[in-house]
């Protein structure tokens, strides 16, 4: 279970980071919203392949566990971005860095809170 939570993490985080490049890098985006906004739709890939492959056979409804799912990926978006905040603009860490840096704490929070909580396979 962990282990195919660490590939789709892995493929989910990739498409995150193109996505928050492409919005601060091209768009010109602020910072925090663009990661914000690239969070939450790489954790909406990220649930279905949670639901499907991660944690099969769950017997909650789907949109309930959407729903905690994204309270879960909150809780994570709040420490990434509280992360990525004192990481880039008090330590100056080039911003694709600092959220590296912030994800890798707030998706073993994030894994643990939707294993025990939403999927019950903790």
């Amino acid at each position: 279970m962990f282990a195919r939570n660490a590939v789709a993490s892995a493929g989910t985080f990739a498409i995150d980071l193109i996505a928050l490049w492409l919005l601060v890098g091209q768009l010109g985006m602020q910072k925090i919203p663009a990661t914000a906004s690239a969070f939450i739709g790489a954790n909406a890939l990220h649930y279905l392949l949670a639901r499907w492959w991660i944690f099969p056979g769950s017997e909650r409804g789907f949109i309930a566990g959407y729903l905690i799912f994204l309270m879960n990926a909150c809780a994570g978006l709040a420490l990434i971005l509280a992360m990525f905040t004192a990481l880039n603009d008090g330590l100056g860490v080039y911003y694709l860095i600092a959220r590296v840096i912030a994800s890798l704490s707030a998706g073993i929070l994030v894994f643990c809170l939707n294993a025990t909580f939403n999927f019950h396979q903790l």
